[in-house]
């Protein structure tokens, strides 16, 4: 997920400016390089993503992909018991599309593939 991104969802869920500010110092110093054999190489900053093994991690990653439920409710295709949405259900990177029509569930692909592009995702 890109950086900016991530720090406008967080901002936009009501997430303290102190608290994104903490997170977007945290991320600026974040680098890899790769190691093969026993060469190793430059520095790049990692732009995109976020911690793995970090305890944030999970309640950020949560936050970010929530737009996607978001948007495919406001969307009104996909399924619901009473008033429960569950068009969408979603774990880690996988997301399950649940809907009662083939035009429905190709509007909620184009709606991902929508959401996907906004967030700078590959989808």
């Amino acid at each position: 997920m890109h950086h900016y991104k991530l720090y406008k969802s967080l901002l936009e869920v009501g997430v303290p400016v102190i608290v994104v500010d903490v997170l977007r110092n945290w991320y600026s110093k974040l680098y890899y390089s790769v190691k093969w054999n026993s060469a190793l190489s430059a520095r790049v900053a990692a732009c995109s993503g976020i911690r793995q093994g970090s305890c944030l991690s999970p309640a950020i990653f949560n936050v970010f992909i929530n737009i996607f439920i978001k948007r495919l409710k406001l969307l009104g295709a996909g399924c619901s018991i009473s008033s429960l949405y569950i068009g969408s259900i979603l774990y880690a990177d996988e997301i399950l599309l649940l809907c009662p029509s083939v035009t429905g569930l190709q509007d909620m692909l184009d709606k991902c593939s929508e959401t996907a592009k906004d967030l700078s995702l590959e989808f």
